[in-house]
């Protein structure tokens, strides 16, 4: 289940408010030459931002027009906004490369007559773009940026919206005490002007931050206090966001008949306002909610009204969540067949997914790079105009009297031509570097990111042995596949968190060693000693163990007369991972990704390094417990 946020990124992009209008009427406005100018303009935005989520395309035809217009007038202020509504339109349609191009051509406008406001909101904007590209410490930047101005203007309800902007950022970074800190400033501002609804989004942001480190009576608590104020106030569409989110909590409390009654009150809510991508949401979360309360008959009933109701509506996401309840609750079933095929699907839309992550970033870096080549020709076409109205000045003032400064003049001239030129080449050189470089550390980062995964060899190696374990052993066979399936879900599940309880990486660590036991027997053990109370307490960053487990496989020798012998143990809040060292005779090929991995995902979790050595006779590794 996806946590829904409610109204946590409020899109500030457009000066103006849309309301519920009289399209009919606005566009008599609009298309009525003896109306002020500004009227029709504002006429004509009302009636782009009503089309703008319903009919995009129809939107995005005013706008040209509303831009032609702006700029026939001479109107800077409404240039800006029209590039504004542009930007907008290509954020809704996915195409980020265009959005950002758009908001930053309104920005350069907005900063060159001084609108401070709308400035401010091309920063949101761009936050929000940049949030959807993954980019969260870019769109932090531009965020707070946003806040500087709005606190500068002494501007509160626009301080409680970024801040809100902010706390969700930081919920990705999975940073819950900054992401609070956020929420609390935005629920005290709502609440000194005493405004309801945004004083119901700041509880359910922050209920949904407890949601998010499990302290499920207070994001209960939250979340009831939003839902008073929105169903005074009848705002469906946030009552639908606060029921799904108290819905997930009574699941995750094992509490299934209070669960199902929140998640059919959203339901109902989404059905009448046709939410559609939500509805898909919500048939998932109710067929998953009846696997996990064993009604298998009635999870594979709702899973499958999902997956029908994704693929109408085109939404990969819905698809794949919908295929993966499917497959788990035909494999609790018995049903090993269907269960097999729902998995294939699921693995299909997953890799899609993947592809079309990949295809935006490689996306994004080619618009960077365009970027970059834009500005140098730019530069270029400044220096040519600049040197033919030097030339020009030069015929008008050129008399025989003055041959020998007008020589000067043209020495000079083509002096500072010659700087010009080999500055714009350095500059050039400097630029291509640094795209080439960015291309090169992006690769390197998907390489790092694909390579710090389990090993696709472990995986045929295990199905290998499943082959040979289904004649010879089937009940350990069974076993097998269960483990396997619960270790490559912990790390579909996982992969994307920064943090996880130290008690969730270890019942992993368990699975994936009954899987090592089996191929390498009594060759290889494992010794965990560590204290029950320290499981709860501390996280650990996910896949950490499994990456050290499987470098000392790598790396070291075994056999029942010399086992490999590895310990897990905790000096205060550091975790000790150590193996004797017994090095291959044919070392394996290292790189040395996996532990370049660990310390990087921990140096941005913490100024606390990672540590790896050897002491003595053995190989240790010191990571920090959070």
């Amino acid at each position: 289940m996806r946590t829904v946020f409610t109204g946590l990124l409020l899109c500030c992009t457009a000066l103006f408010a849309p309301a519920q209008t009289n399209t009919d009427s606005l566009l008599k406005i609009w298309q009525d030459p003896r109306q002020p100018d500004t009227l029709r303009l504002m006429a004509l935005e009302d009636v782009e931002w009503d089309l703008l989520y319903r009919i995009p395309d129809s939107a995005y035809t005013l706008v040209l027009q509303q831009l032609d217009f702006a700029k026939n007038i001479g109107n800077k202020k409404w240039e800006a906004q029209a590039l504004n509504t542009l930007g907008t339109y290509f954020f809704i349609q996915a195409n980020y490369p265009q959005s950002i191009d758009f908001h930053q051509k309104s920005l350069a406008i907005r900063q060159e007559i001084g609108d401070k406001t709308g400035i401010a909101a091309s920063y949101n904007n761009l936050g929000l773009v940049y949030r959807n590209l993954g980019n969260n410490l870019k769109a932090i930047e531009y965020h707070q940026k946003s806040l500087a101005i709005k606190e500068e203007m002494g501007n509160k309800k626009g301080i409680a919206s970024t801040q809100n902007n902010l706390g969700i950022l930081y919920i990705d970074l999975g940073a819950y005490n900054k992401a609070l800190e956020c929420f609390q400033k935005a629920l005290d501002i709502s609440q000194e002007r005493n405004d309801q609804n945004a004083t119901a989004l700041s509880f359910d942001n922050i209920g949904t931050v407890y949601l998010h480190t499990e302290e499920y009576p207070k994001a209960l608590d939250f979340l009831q206090k939003s839902i008073t104020i929105r169903e005074n106030l009848g705002e469906k569409l946030g009552l639908s966001s606060s029921y799904t989110n108290i819905g997930y909590v009574y699941k995750m409390q094992g509490k299934y008949a209070q669960s199902l009654d929140y998640y059919r009150k959203s339901l109902r809510i989404q059905e009448d306002l046709g939410e559609n991508y939500s509805i898909g949401n919500t048939y998932y979360n109710i067929g998953s909610l009846y696997r996990e309360w064993k009604n298998y008959g009635n999870a594979i009933q709702w899973c499958k009204k999902g997956l029908d109701f994704g693929e109408q509506t085109n939404a990969v996401p819905v698809q794949s969540d919908a295929c993966s309840c499917l497959y788990e609750t035909y494999k609790a079933k018995g049903d090993p067949a269907r269960a097999l095929a729902y998995y294939e699907r699921y693995m299909v839309l997953l890799d899609s997914m993947k592809n079309d992550e990949t295809a935006q970033n490689l996306q994004q870096m080619e618009f960077e790079k365009q970027v970059m080549l834009d500005s140098l020709g730019k530069e270029e076409d400044k220096l040519k105009v600049e040197v033919a109205h030097q030339r020009v000045v030069h015929e008008k003032n050129k008399t025989l009297n003055m041959l020998l400064i007008s020589a000067l003049v043209v020495f000079a001239l083509a002096l500072a031509l010659w700087s010009r030129l080999l500055y714009l080449r350095r500059n050039s050189q400097i630029f291509q570097h640094k795209a080439e470089q960015l291309e090169k550390q992006q690769l390197l980062n998907e390489i790092a990111l694909l390579k710090s995964q389990v090993n696709p060899h472990f995986l045929f190696n295990s199905l290998s042995i499943l082959a040979s374990l289904v004649r010879a052993n089937p009940d350990l066979a069974e076993q097998f596949i269960d483990q396997l399936s619960r270790s490559y879900r912990y790390i579909l599940e996982q992969k994307e968190q920064s943090l996880v309880p130290l008690r969730t990486e270890i019942t992993f660590i368990h699975s994936y060693l009954f899987l090592l036991k089996i191929r390498f027997e009594d060759k290889f053990d494992v010794r965990i000693n560590l204290p029950d109370e320290a499981l709860d307490a501390y996280k650990i960053a996910p896949l950490t163990l499994q990456l050290l487990i499987e470098n000392a496989v790598k790396h070291n020798r075994m056999s029942l007369k010399e086992t490999l012998l590895l310990e897990i143990t905790r000096e205060a809040d550091v975790l000790i991972v150590k193996n004797r060292l017994q090095l291959r005779t044919t070392p394996a090929d290292s790189t040395g990704i996996g532990l370049h991995n660990i310390k990087t995902r921990y140096a941005l979790l913490t100024d606390r390094p990672v540590w790896a050595g050897t002491i003595d006779a053995d190989f240790v590794v010191k990571v920090p417990l959070l």
